[in-house]
């Protein structure tokens, strides 16, 4: 320990030789250089990906705060999923306000509930069907299915799963005459849903570079590249907007949505 009235820095600097002094900033400049080049690239890369696919869209929860949907829009925002509801009794605090105020926008909104594992699958799509009033032109629910908690784990039985996930999807394609759409990362995927459900549209998270590649009986509709976007127009929590993309045109988009 330092006497009373010492700075170690400079202690410490004035042991050291010139050629070590110049080794050390050299080498802290070049580790501040690549760092700097590092966040400039995550930054391009979690804005854009590829250009084949420009059908761009976000996902937004209570964590972005009040959002301007009209300044996302001018930013090529064409599509948005809004967080609903999670499990049987669990309402987002901004999702009516979202709700409502993208109205006055072109974006086509979406609604989705974060799906529990332990809770009924039949009772969690009345709470969302309860919550969420969608109209002919809005795009179909989303069931957000991933793996969580002690279920990282210990999954539970596949059979078990599929059966109280059926009960969710038939629920919500009776009430909003619609397929719903099911987000989900590899591990659930390939866990529960690479040979089930083959006609519903999947929105897969993949945080790589790379397109997406599904096995079993699906191809991807909607694709989460980033939940590190940056954009204007919001103002919440979470500084990050995730990312997504759809698998088209945007005349296919119109048609298919």
């Amino acid at each position: 320990m330092p006497n009373k009235g010492t700075n170690p820095i400079i202690n410490f600097a004035s042991r050291l030789t010139k050629k070590q002094l110049l080794i050390t900033l050299i080498t802290g400049s070049i580790l501040l250089l690549l760092l700097i080049i590092w966040g400039i690239s995550a930054i391009i890369h979690t804005n854009q990906v590829n250009h084949t696919y420009i059908v761009k869209g976000v996902d937004v929860s209570a964590y972005q705060g009040d959002i301007d949907w009209s300044t996302l829009e001018d930013q090529g925002v064409y599509f948005a999923f809004i967080k609903a509801t999670e499990g049987e009794d669990y309402t987002d605090e901004k999702f009516e306000e979202n709700w409502k105020n993208i109205e006055s926008t072109g974006i086509r909104r979406g609604a989705y509930m974060f799906w529990q594992f332990g809770e009924d699958g039949d009772k969690q799509a009345q709470y969302f069907i309860k919550t969420v009033s969608a109209g002919k032109n809005d795009l179909p629910p989303v069931i957000d299915l991933e793996l969580y908690g002690d279920y990282l784990d210990n999954p539970l039985d596949k059979d078990q799963v599929i059966a109280n996930l059926t009960k969710t999807v038939q629920a919500l394609k009776k009430n909003y005459d619609k397929d719903p759409i099911i987000y989900t990362n590899y591990l659930t995927y390939n866990t529960y849903l690479k040979d089930e459900f083959e006609d519903l549209n999947i929105w897969i998270c993949d945080l790589d570079d790379a397109e997406p590649s599904l096995s079993g009986d699906h191809t991807w509709t909607f694709w989460q590249y980033s939940q590190r976007g940056i954009l204007n127009g919001y103002e919440g929590s979470e500084r990050f907007i995730d990312m997504n993309l759809y698998n088209g045109t945007l005349k296919e988009f119109y048609e298919n949505f």
